[in-house]
């Protein structure tokens, strides 16, 4: 078994079973509703880990224009925010909440999942070991404004990560950790799976 299928065996999972599986169950006015004061939404979640897996796998793994950018996708989300959401406040997660437009956002996260394949379909173990320098780093999260709250404590965690450690995390293990809050959402919610 290659590298990339092994990848794509869970990539495949968390999109074609777990995301679809709250895109289908979830209303709409569900996905925008914060069921506790200190919880986020799962229209919340499901932005934030597209954005994430847009700007890590588009942006430090691959060095290619986000897909953000290449379909007009903030317009079609309704989203004025280039960042990925870490450190916004409750406040903010509730006005992305009532704004977003969630057919569109369902689209987007379809568009990033599919460069990630396409990325992991190309790059070679050799190109995942380079190591991702503080300039590199600093112009992502600063000058492209993926950092929110926090962008000095954004660089110096990722400074030195190398470009497997973020396919990994941003494309696999940051995404299945959200899969859980949205669980625990939609129980909060009433909604059950089946």
């Amino acid at each position: 078994m290659s590298f990339a299928q092994l990848f794509l065996q869970r990539h495949d999972v968390l999109y074609g079973f777990w995301l679809e599986g709250f895109w289908d169950a979830v209303p709409d006015a569900h996905m925008r509703q914060r069921p506790h004061p200190r919880v986020n939404s799962i229209a919340w979640n499901l932005w934030h880990l597209a954005r994430v897996e847009d700007a890590g796998v588009s942006r430090f793994v691959a060095d290619l224009p986000q897909v953000l950018d290449e379909g007009g996708w903030a317009e079609k989300l309704n989203v004025p925010w280039r960042h990925h959401g870490s450190g916004m406040t409750f406040a903010e997660v509730d006005e992305l909440g009532q704004r977003i437009n969630l057919p569109a956002l369902r689209e987007y996260s379809q568009a990033v999942a599919e460069r990630t394949r396409e990325v992991v379909a190309s790059v070679t173990l050799d190109e995942l070991d380079a190591v991702l320098t503080l300039h590199r780093v600093q112009q992502i999260v600063v000058d492209e404004g993926l950092g929110h709250s926090d962008p000095a404590g954004l660089v110096a965690n990722y400074t030195g990560w190398t470009k497997g450690k973020c396919l990994m995390n941003f494309a696999l293990t940051h995404p299945y950790q959200h899969v859980g809050e949205m669980g625990v959402i939609a129980s909060l919610l009433g909604i059950e799976f089946d």
